[in-house]
């Protein structure tokens, strides 16, 4: 193992590790205009049927994760919402429904923001942190969030940062299942000198533990993204808790930590993360 080390973490550990989820529902359909208008709302298949499997196999293994969620859920799926929290896991804003936040007008932004917010501190829920879908964010962003008392951003960027008092706790859209699932994605897969071709579970697998172990050799953070909505086949779940198991094996020398905890610790040492996270303005997916 290389001597170096990226980044200083807690406890004596190497590295830093965050499993997240993202997307809840209806929501971002509802956005783009693709749920049925005569289909009813509330009782998705991936907040009835997948979402309590994920959470079971996170109990056994005893990780705790971060899932981003849009505020439009807050009064549709406030019980899942609240039980998510209650079994341990983090609740992170998500836009109100999806939307591709780096496009947003000022006046569209602040809304969103604001009924976001309201809608979550009324079911109990306190967001500490903001994923905006897309990755990036306008030059408004950062101020906004810390007007709402929130503390980290988790966008598309290279490593963990200080940016204007906010911490950057970002993911890396190569360690996210979207990246191997949709056809939607064929053009940032294309980007990134990949193919355009859906990617299996296996490859998303032997990827995503390969980078895993990098991330320990390297002493730097990685956040790991798997989408309820994407678990559509057993095999997809089978990989998640393989990948997690992989995880668990690291957990003497690597901290295992939501991101609310990375952005705390980032903010404790802000001359060891610097104020560059390195940006991907890579964009997410054909239109």
């Amino acid at each position: 193992m290389s001597t170096t080390q990226q980044f200083p973490w807690p406890h004596g550990k190497r590295a830093c590790i965050s499993l997240t989820m993202d997307n809840m529902g209806e929501a971002a359909d509802l956005n783009r205009g693709l749920w049925p208008k005569d289909k009813p709302i509330g009782s998705h298949y991936s907040v009835i049927e997948k979402l309590p499997k994920m959470l079971d196999l996170l109990d056994k293994y005893h990780i705790p994760a971060t899932y981003f969620v849009e505020g439009w859920n807050c009064p549709i799926y406030p019980d899942t919402i609240q039980h998510v929290q209650t079994r341990g896991h983090e609740i992170g804003f998500h836009a109100y429904q999806h939307e591709v936040w780096k496009n947003l007008d000022a006046e569209t932004e602040v809304g969103n923001l604001d009924k976001s917010v309201e809608n979550a501190k009324a079911i109990g829920v306190q967001y500490k942190g903001f994923r905006p879908p897309g990755g990036l964010v306008t030059d408004r962003t950062l101020n906004l969030m810390k007007e709402k008392g929130m503390t980290y951003l988790s966008p598309a960027a290279e490593r963990p940062a200080l940016v204007d008092g906010i911490a950057m706790v970002p993911f890396q859209w190569e360690s996210i299942d979207a990246y191997f699932y949709m056809a939607s994605t064929a053009a940032l897969r294309k980007g990134k000198g990949d193919t355009e071709d859906v990617l299996s579970p296996q490859v998303l697998k032997e990827r995503l533990i390969k980078r895993i172990d990098e991330v320990v050799r390297e002493g730097g953070y990685l956040a790991l993204l798997f989408h309820p909505f994407l678990q559509t086949e057993d095999e997809k779940l089978q990989v998640m808790e393989e990948v997690v198991e992989h995880i668990v094996s690291k957990q003497e020398e690597a901290w295992i930590a939501q991101c609310k905890d990375v952005a705390d610790w980032i903010r404790k040492n802000p001359e060891a993360f610097g104020n560059d996270p390195g940006w991907d303005k890579a964009e997410w997916k054909k239109n």
